[in-house]
């Protein structure tokens, strides 16, 4: 079978000294960003390949920050460390429109709350990159405490291993045995949940404006002394807000 006409890049192995940084790049990360991603990389490994351009001299297209994690892991230049990356041949225009392509959240899916919802009680959310804000935005405020239950469930399942060689008898009494510890697990995941409900009442809540420009957002902002490019606002200055309303 042949390879598909759209697989337009070759896997190489490369010392990181022969891969320059694209001066251009328009990504940048955060301190607390570059946490996450440091810490998945070092849980996960690097998962999906850097993309980096020949024709330009080795120029880095996509990756910047999980190469950036990956030279502090490493101790680059200290050490001049091999990485596999996809090495592409194309002329600068081509590599600039990939740059952004790649990193372009236009071009990229979003999330299904609903689905993600299911999946968190599954994983360990903080090493998957999500947040306390996050689980509130999804509705999974109850979940704060699933380290707890994890801990408890990894217990509990070491317990209730089946014995591989038994006599029938002795398997029946076994599973008989599983299912009474699995009634009890729902039982303690269920205080956990209610317990961690009573607190989650006194976190904080979160309120989401939507504009339909960067311009509607200044001028609300403006309005009532805020500055448009904060993200966040603290909700005790809204009490301010009220009064020159009032």
């Amino acid at each position: 079978m042949e390879l598909s006409k759209y697989m337009t890049s070759e896997s190489v192995e490369l010392k990181r000294s022969m891969i320059h940084l694209a001066g251009y790049n328009p990504r940048k990360i955060s301190e607390e960003a570059k946490k996450t991603l440091k810490r998945g990389i070092k849980k996960f490994g690097l998962v999906g390949g850097l993309v980096v351009n020949k024709r330009t001299g080795m120029t880095l297209v996509s990756g910047h920050q999980r190469l950036s994690v990956m030279d502090e892991l490493n101790k680059y230049p200290d050490n001049d460390y091999l990485i596999r990356v996809e090495l592409i041949d194309v002329d600068e225009k081509r590599e600039k429109e990939l740059n952004i392509l790649t990193n372009n959240p236009n071009a990229m899916g979003s999330w299904d709350y609903d689905a993600l919802r299911e999946l968190v009680p599954d994983i360990d959310w903080k090493d998957a990159g999500l947040t306390d804000v996050d689980l509130n935005l999804i509705g999974c405020d109850f979940l704060l405490q699933t380290e707890e239950e994890s801990s408890l469930a990894d217990a509990l399942s070491d317990m209730m291993a089946p014995v591989t060689e038994q006599k029938e008898a002795e398997k029946a009494a076994k599973q008989l045995e599983k299912a009474e510890k699995v009634a009890h697990m729902k039982d303690v995941k269920e205080q956990v949940k209610q317990s961690a409900q009573e607190k989650a009442n006194d976190m904080d809540a979160y309120l989401m404006l939507s504009f339909s420009s960067y311009e509607e957002k200044a001028a609300f902002c403006e309005r009532f002394g805020f500055d448009p490019n904060e993200k966040f606002i603290v909700g005790s200055v809204f009490d301010e807000m009220i009064e020159r309303i009032d």
